[in-house]
């Protein structure tokens, strides 16, 4: 497969934009990544020239999406795991209380965050033991919303779920139908979980964010964006 490397000017913006030619394509289409990656997969006789000059009529889109997926990131701020620091779940304030124990344990009681470790509660101890906590707690949650969100998206197969901790997105959709979902989600409001969750159920109908996957996630979940900005506030 060839491949060649082309550069975008957008205002003050340089983009990189990667070109694969593929003999199984008849047509030229651009992808932006959450990753920042910009891919354009291109019939192997389409002319360079022609490539460079479909890639800068869609520069604004390209641009758009870029700005779009970077404020999606998400940006958890760093915990140090000590007495009385405030920890998310489901959307609410939860403020951690360490405290002696036979066994480890982590609950939650009146607006607290019980963890329980035998020995001096060190916070690297204290981390480990609330990673798990959270992924448990996320695969539970994330499985629920899952399951109800399939309801609206009738003869789609059941995707596999992955939950695990990522580092540039909420979530995604492998071309295996596998779609993994940051651990650090569950931390968000139940919509909002369920709008990440609707969003990459959309993607099994549409890969792209064109118009027509646009199109069916609002027909599904009508107030997408409230929920996204939601995410947004709560989160980054």
């Amino acid at each position: 497969m060839k491949t060649i490397v082309g550069i975008l000017t957008y205002g003050r913006d340089t983009i990189r934009y990667e070109v694969r030619f593929l003999a199984s394509r008849q047509t030229l289409a651009i992808e932006v990544h959450p990753d920042s990656r910009v891919l354009v997969r291109a019939p192997v006789d389409c002319p360079e020239a022609l490539i460079a000059e479909r890639v800068q009529k869609r520069a604004a889109w390209i641009n758009r999406q870029l700005s779009e997926f970077e404020r999606y990131r998400p940006r958890t701020p760093a915990r140090q795991y000590v007495n009385g620091e405030s920890h998310l779940y489901l959307g609410r304030q939860y403020r951690l209380k360490l405290l002696p124990g036979e066994m480890p344990s982590v609950t939650l009681a009146r607006g607290r965050l019980l963890v329980c470790l035998p020995g001096e509660p060190d916070p690297e101890r204290v981390k480990s033991l609330l990673h798990r906590w959270y992924l448990d707690r996320a695969r539970a949650v994330f499985g629920e919303v899952l399951e109800a969100g399939l309801l609206h998206f009738k003869g789609v197969e059941h995707p596999r779920l992955i939950v695990r901790a990522m580092q540039s997105r909420w979530g995604s959709l492998s071309r295996a139908g596998t779609m993994t979902l940051n651990v650090n989600l569950v931390r968000a409001p139940r919509p909002c979980i369920e709008y990440v969750v609707t969003h990459e159920l959309c993607h099994i109908k549409h890969r792209d964010h064109d118009a027509r996957f646009f199109r069916l996630l609002g027909q599904v979940m009508p107030d997408w964006e409230q929920r996204k900005q939601r995410l947004e506030a709560a989160l980054l």
